[in-house]
């Protein structure tokens, strides 16, 4: 059975703030926390960032509320604040014992109140019976192995087209086949629970860069500090944790700098050593994000709405969507499938590096 294994980077190892330009413009690193193969570092305003129009928002967990999937592969939704707008994040999904699973396909805004259906979402349960009537919704979010083909099929209809897909994906780890996501989370929840507070948030944290086996897989940025509270945790278990299962499963191991002994003269010295180390390793991280965040991204936008702009980014082999309010981008997900460029056999394809 495979089973990550721990390895925290405590908050209080101490880095030098690293501030980040283009896609991440007002956004600095902060502290790393790990787990297994899955390394996580810290996105949070940089010092002088304006965060006015990022504050203004509703939360998901206390504001978006499933209210009834009316046929399959449509859901209907709606903001329960009367005052702010709220960003639904993509690839979130609604998960309901004893009743259908749906899941989006992209990014949406909901104005204060407002009750929107949608369309272009994905059953990702395939033969469960019962559609979901004014459900007590519990929040998943869609696997990194399975978003690349999520994102390519929006605004288009037919409630099974993520089947096949999520076929593949339960396959890969091992599990029955079939259109059933379930099938994956179901037997491996106990081993995903634990991220849920082993990847822990600091203070004004607004978001997040997910590692693999020592390769980025995605950056993840919320609007406000109150949102990634209950966004990081979702990410955290059902979007890039299986990742890192799938990783330690094909026999990738942690990238980490290994730890000179040379000479060491008592636990104070190792201890020092070991910072040391860290703080190297955070600021090689950030390098990498920043690398990231200052693509030259296609942009393509998909939806103008309640005077945001949400925009379709694409770099191979990153894709992903962003939300901005005029010039500044109030919340964005862009990610690659990483594991399937690591390849299967504990090395890294070309592609990878």
């Amino acid at each position: 059975m495979t089973r990550l294994k721990t390895q925290l980077v405590k908050p209080d190892v101490r880095v030098t703030p690293r501030a980040f330009g283009g896609l991440l413009t007002g956004l600095e690193a902060g502290p790393v926390l790990s787990w297994g193969l899955l390394d996580v570092v810290s996105l949070r305003l940089a010092p002088g960032a304006d965060p006015s129009k990022r504050e203004q928002f509703a939360t998901p967990e206390e504001h978006l509320k499933l209210v009834e999937v009316p046929t399959y592969g449509t859901v209907v939704l709606r903001n329960t604040s009367t005052d702010d707008r709220l960003l639904v994040p993509m690839h979130v999904g609604f998960f309901q014992p004893g009743a259908q699973n749906h899941a989006t396909s992209r990014a949406l805004v909901l104005e204060a109140g407002e009750t929107l259906q949608v369309k272009d979402c994905f059953c990702i349960q395939a033969a469960q019976g019962g559609l979901l009537k004014e459900a007590q919704q519990r929040f998943l979010m869609l696997p990194l192995g399975l978003r690349h083909a999520a994102l390519a099929k929006r605004h288009t209809e037919g409630y099974s087209r993520l089947w096949g897909e999520i076929d593949g994906f339960t396959r890969q780890h091992g599990f029955a086949t079939g259109g059933h996501l379930e099938r994956f989370l179901r037997p491996t929840f106990g081993r995903l629970l634990p991220l849920r507070h082993a990847i822990e948030t600091i203070d004004g944290q607004v978001g997040a860069a997910y590692f693999v086996a020592g390769r980025l897989a995605g950056v993840e940025v919320a609007p406000h500090e109150g949102y990634w509270q209950e966004l990081s945790p979702i990410l955290a278990m059902y979007c890039y944790g299986p990742a890192a299962l799938l990783a330690e499963r094909r026999g990738h191991e942690r990238v980490s700098e290994p730890l000179d002994l040379d000479g060491l003269t008592d636990l104070d010295d190792l201890a020092d050593r070991l910072r040391d180390v860290r703080v190297r390793e955070s600021n090689v991280r950030a390098d990498i994000v920043q690398e990231l965040a200052t693509l030259f991204f296609d942009q393509q936008v998909d939806e103008d709405r309640h005077g945001l702009r949400v925009v379709t980014l694409g770099y191979n082999p990153w894709v992903g969507q962003a939300i901005r309010d005029g010039r500044q981008i109030v919340y964005a997900s862009v990610f690659r499938d990483v594991v399937a460029q690591l390849g299967r056999d504990g090395k890294g394809s070309p592609e990878a590096k």
